[in-house]
C-alpha cells in the first residue's frame, strides 16, 4: 500500500471513529444510575464505542505517518502510548459491553460488581487504571507534538485533551466525561478530514507531475 493510500484510508477510519465517539457518548447511561448496566442504551452505546476504538487504531497509524517527520521522539512516544491505550480500551469496552450487563442480571453477579468486591478491587481495577493512565498520557504527549509541529493547527490538537476527561469517567462526573468524548470525537473527525484532503492534494500533484 502506498503512503497516499495509507493516509486516505486512515482519514476515513478517523472520520468514522470520531463520529462513533461524539454521537453515541451523548446517549451513554449515567454511571450514577444503579440500573445503568440494564438500560437499553448500554449495550449499543458500548458496542459502537468498541468499534470506534478499533477504527481509531487504524486512523492513528496514518495520522502519525503524516506527523512523524516533524514530531521527533515526542510524537513517537505519544503515538505509542495513545495507540497502546486505545488497544487496551478495546478490551475494556468489550468487557463493559458484553460482560458487565450479564453479571448485573443475576444476584450473584451483582455482588461481583460491588466496587469493594473481588472484581473491581483486584487486578481488573489495576488494568482499568493503567489503561486510563496510558491513554491520557498518550493524548497529552501527542497533543504537544501536534502543537509543536504546527502541521494541523493549534486548536485542533487541543481537542485531543478531551480524551483525558473521557479516560477518567468515572470518577469524573457524567457531564465532564461526555464533554471529553465529544471533544475527542470532533478532534478525530477533523484530523480525518485533513488526512483525506491532503491525500487528495498528493494525488493531484502526482498526476500533474506525471
Amino acid at each position: 500500500m502506498s503512503s497516499t493510500s495509507l493516509i486516505r484510508w486512515s482519514g476515513v477510519a478517523l472520520l468514522l471513529s470520531g463520529a462513533l465517539i461524539a454521537v453515541p457518548i451523548v446517549f451513554h447511561p449515567s454511571y450514577a444510575d444503579p440500573q445503568a448496566l440494564m438500560r437499553p442504551a448500554w449495550l449499543p452505546v458500548h458496542t459502537v464505542l468498541t468499534i470506534s476504538a478499533i477504527l481509531g487504531l487504524f486512523g492513528l497509524v496514518g495520522l502519525y505517518n503524516r506527523l512523524r517527520e516533524r514530531s521527533g521522539w515526542l510524537g513517537l512516544t505519544g503515538f505509542v502510548l495513545l495507540f497502546t491505550g486505545t488497544a487496551l480500551f478495546v478490551a475494556g469496552l468489550s468487557i463493559e459491553a458484553f460482560v458487565l450487563p450479564a453479571l448485573a442480571s443475576s444476584a450473584a453477579g451483582q455482588k461481583l460488581l460491588d466496587p469493594a468486591g473481588p472484581l473491581f478491587s483486584g487486578p481488573l481495577n489495576v488494568f482499568l487504571l493503567l489503561t486510563s493512565g496510558i491513554f491520557s498520557l498518550g493524548c497529552l504527549l501527542f497533543c504537544v507534538a501536534i502543537l509543536r509541529s504546527g502541521i494541523y493547527g493549534r486548536w485542533v490538537g487541543l481537542l485531543l485533551l478531551g480524551g483525558i476527561l473521557l479516560a477518567f469517567w468515572p470518577p469524573l462526573p457524567d457531564l465532564v466525561g461526555i464533554i471529553g468524548g465529544v471533544l475527542l470525537g470532533l478532534g478525530f473527525i477533523w484530523f480525518g478530514y485533513i488526512l483525506l484532503a491532503r491525500s487528495g492534494e498528493r494525488v493531484v500533484q502526482a498526476q500533474a507531475t506525471a
